[in-house]
């Protein structure tokens, strides 16, 4: 077994026509519905064992810092065999307040539902809906497609793309690899990063490269299953988004320390 881990625009007295946000999302996700078909079109591959299996991991930490405080969390499960998967995601930041921390509009508290597929040694390609949730009670669902696995030397890599129904276009990558120090003490430096095709106020989400994140996670397996962990990180956004993040009292770059619990079962 593989486990890898609005309304329609007006148009002005100028000549430049502005598009609708369904303009921008149906041919999307015309195109995220075909990568699906695709994917279950896909012949099947020859696998030794079709047994079903399922796993359930995530983790969550405290974040550290003097001027934005905040938890978060981040969990998935998966059922399913070597082929084909069910994937269910959700994580979130919350301030120390109770408040939903937006992260400049890339974070909140997201759901995902994926259904993946493997398409060759080590990689899934998946297709998906989501449903996030932002301060003040702002909500954006979309669909997503993306491809995950192992990129040479060991690097996992998760690739995502999104329209959402406001017709904001996305596109997030996320990369890490494990250091083996020992048999318990496992380095994870890290990296993330989102993009943005326009503007999205309400939540703070500005075009261009929005948001990215680099960081290390050192871990001590206690077992195998649970793993306390320290680390550091640093965060910027950057673009419109920062714009956005400092008009709201935020801060545009944050370096901070981390305390939390890896977990797997």
């Amino acid at each position: 077994m593989r486990i890898i881990s609005g309304p329609r625009a007006s148009r002005p007295a100028s000549s430049c026509t502005i598009r609708s946000p369904e303009r921008v999302w149906r041919p999307a996700v015309r195109g995220m519905l075909a990568l699906l078909a695709t994917l279950l079109a896909t012949p099947v591959l020859a696998m030794d064992d079709q047994a079903i299996f399922w796993r359930v991991d995530g983790f969550a930490e405290k974040r550290l810092t003097s001027m934005a405080p905040a938890t978060e969390w981040q969990g998935q499960a998966w059922i399913g065999n070597d082929l084909t998967k069910l994937r269910l995601q959700s994580s979130g930041v919350l301030d120390d307040n109770g408040h939903i921390d937006n992260e400049g509009g890339t974070k909140g508290i997201d759901n995902r539902f994926f259904y993946s597929r493997l398409v060759s040694d080590f990689w899934d390609a998946k297709a998906g809906v989501q449903f996030t949730v932002f301060d003040q009670g702002v909500t954006r669902s979309g669909f997503l497609a993306g491809v995950e696995g192992l990129a040479p030397y060991g690097i996992h890599l998760d690739a995502v793309v999104g329209v959402s129904q406001t017709g904001v276009l996305s596109a997030r990558v996320e990369a890490y690899y494990d250091l083996m120090l020992s048999q318990k003490l496992i380095a994870r430096p890290y990296a993330e990063a989102m993009l943005a095709s326009r503007d999205d106020p309400a939540i703070q989400l500005g075009s261009g490269l929005a948001r990215y994140e680099v960081g290390l996670r050192l871990r001590y397996e206690i077992i195998k299953e649970v793993a306390p962990y320290i680390g550091v990180s640093f965060e910027q956004f950057t673009g419109p988004t920062a714009g956005f993040v400092a008009a709201e009292g935020g801060v545009t770059s944050n370096l901070r320390g981390l305390v939390g619990l890896k977990f797997w079962f």
